[in-house]
């Protein structure tokens, strides 16, 4: 079954009561310390070796040890190392290769030290020693107590230092394990909720200007974040700029009101009142300006890389992720993304990207039909095809019309970027993984459902319904004609999901009901 790592230990901010205390090493010898990120993609420091994460024995002990490095300082057990590390469909030999990846793991993290490393092994699991490792997310949890307990200013500048830590997207190599998206998207919550908390920070010590840009950036996201609105608004006024706020607080009402059917909140509707009356003498027309359709304050444009990228695939969260990915990269551009083979060629002919990352696997054809179309029109094209179950047949025409490389979906982050900068035609790379599952095809295990969190809020099937649409993006307009409901009938659906689950914004909702397991409950319609 699909199980999120996080539990209330980090969510609640409380202290680690089941925390390990390690024994003293004989004869007072020491380990070296590691230093660790698994904020982007995953790092560690040995003294003064570094360790990629392609260097650690493959996917899976890596995912042994970022799911570790989760609950550090607090003891995983084995059954849930391998419940999560197969999706609940664990081979038959699974605690023995278990325990053989968290060897390898040992060997590249404390050679010589064994046992006696970080990476301990307690009753019935294994855990990571805190004393023994600096890990930026708990450097980021660190900073936010901090911030909980500092003055005004000083915590603006605590929130501000975690938020830097968390610029890049949590497990940055693991692009579609199901635990990892859970965990990252828990995680994106978490920070969206924090950066509101800096964005209303600013306002008060004096920070107008970092106001609105935070809550511009959350808004971007989230259009119905009521907080992000307010930031907005009382940043804007705190700066002198009263139209602006004004037209801002115009669009609010208005998305407020096609969203979920409801009136901006009194910190904002006192915030119009100042505007208007604050605005009165002036010689501008206000008339219009609660409706105004000025654009959000735009963030920053970045700067043209030297290979431009187009990806073609049908996982909007592989996707998304990558194309993070390689827009933090110097030399890397991602110029756009397709779902479908029939538009990946559009987008292809009309950018001429110079490499193409495409899936094999797309819902309206197979990736080397749409890839001998690109080539066709454009035969300098670089294409790199990721897939988990490839054919000799697939490959050896692959090979014939020029594409560059083979590479699994699941592999490290570092290699697919690699690929990208030096795979050319003619000579064309196969990851060995997937050289290694030629002829051997086995089933796919059926999705896991995982258990609803007990004691929760219940939610009806309709409000289900809604919920899932709203995780897809949807917002109330295309939910209420998806579901063949009115537009009322709809926000009162919203309203009640945020009631019961008691959040405040679509993104909030649909966090909280992933956490809980309500969106992994079977479908009623």
């Amino acid at each position: 079954m699909v199980q999120t790592v996080a539990e209330d230990t980090r969510w609640s901010g409380t202290a680690h009561e089941d925390e390990y205390v390690p024994p003293a090493l004989e004869g007072g010898q020491q380990s070296a310390r590691l230093s660790i990120n698994i904020l982007g993609p995953l790092r560690v420091c040995r003294g003064k070796a570094v360790i990629g994460s392609h260097e650690l024995g493959g996917p899976k002990p890596r995912q042994v040890l970022e799911i570790l490095l989760l609950k550090l300082g607090t003891p995983v057990s084995k059954n849930h190392l391998i419940d999560v590390l197969w999706n609940g469909q664990p081979p038959a030999e699974a605690l023995s290769t278990l325990e053989s990846y968290v060897s390898v793991l040992r060997r590249h993290l404390q050679p010589g030290s064994g046992k006696g490393g970080a990476l301990r092994t307690v009753t019935g699991g294994y855990m990571i020693d805190r004393a023994m490792v600096d890990l930026d997310l708990d450097r980021f949890d660190d900073l936010l107590k901090q911030a909980g307990h500092a003055d005004p200013e000083e915590s603006f500048r605590l929130l501000e230092k975690a938020l830097e830590i968390a610029s890049v997207p949590l497990l940055g190599d693991e692009l579609l394990a199901g635990w990892a998206e859970e965990e990252r998207g828990l995680h994106s919550a978490r920070v969206a909720s924090i950066k509101a908390r800096a964005a209303e920070a600013a306002v008060t010590v004096g920070q107008p200007e970092r106001a609105v840009a935070l809550a511009s950036e959350l808004l971007l996201d989230d259009p119905i974040n009521e907080r992000a609105w307010t930031a907005l608004v009382l940043g804007l006024e705190e700066s002198g700029q009263y139209m602006e706020a004004l037209r801002a607080y115009g669009r609010c009402r208005r998305v407020m009101d096609q969203e979920i059917g409801c009136l901006p909140g009194r910190a904002l509707r006192d915030a119009h009142a100042r505007l208007l009356q604050a605005t009165a003498a002036s010689d501008e027309d206000t008339s219009e300006m609660a409706d105004g359709d000025a654009a959000l304050p735009a963030l920053s444009v970045q700067s043209a890389r030297e290979i431009s990228i187009l990806t073609i695939d049908d996982h909007s969260t592989f996707t998304e992720l990558l194309t993070a990915a390689l827009d933090r990269e110097p030399d890397l551009r991602s110029v756009a993304s397709a779902t479908t083979a029939k538009s990946g060629v559009e987008q292809s002919m009309a950018l001429k990207p110079d490499v193409v990352i495409m899936d094999y696997h797309l819902p309206d054809g197979d990736g080397l039909t749409a890839a001998a179309r690109i080539l066709a029109d454009a035969p300098n094209t670089r294409i790199v095809m990721l897939t988990g179950d490839p054919t000799p047949d697939a490959l050896r025409t692959a090979a014939s019309m020029g594409i560059c490389a083979f590479l699994p979906k699941g592999g490290s982050l570092s290699t697919l970027l690699d690929t990208l900068r030096y795979a050319r035609a003619g000579n064309m790379v196969v990851h060995p993984s997937l050289v290694a599952q030629l002829g051997m095809s086995t089933p796919k295990p059926a999705p896991a459902v995982r258990a609803v969190e007990a004691g929760g809020p219940v939610l009806t099937p309709r409000e289900l319904d809604v919920l899932r649409l709203m995780a897809g993006g949807h917002g109330s307009k295309e939910v209420a004609s998806k579901l063949d409901i009115s537009l009322n009938t709809c926000r009162g659906y919203v309203k009640a999901i945020f009631a019961k689950l008691g959040t405040h914004s679509q993104l909030e909702s649909v966090m909280e009901a992933s956490r809980r397991g309500m969106l992994e409950q079977p479908s009623h319609g």
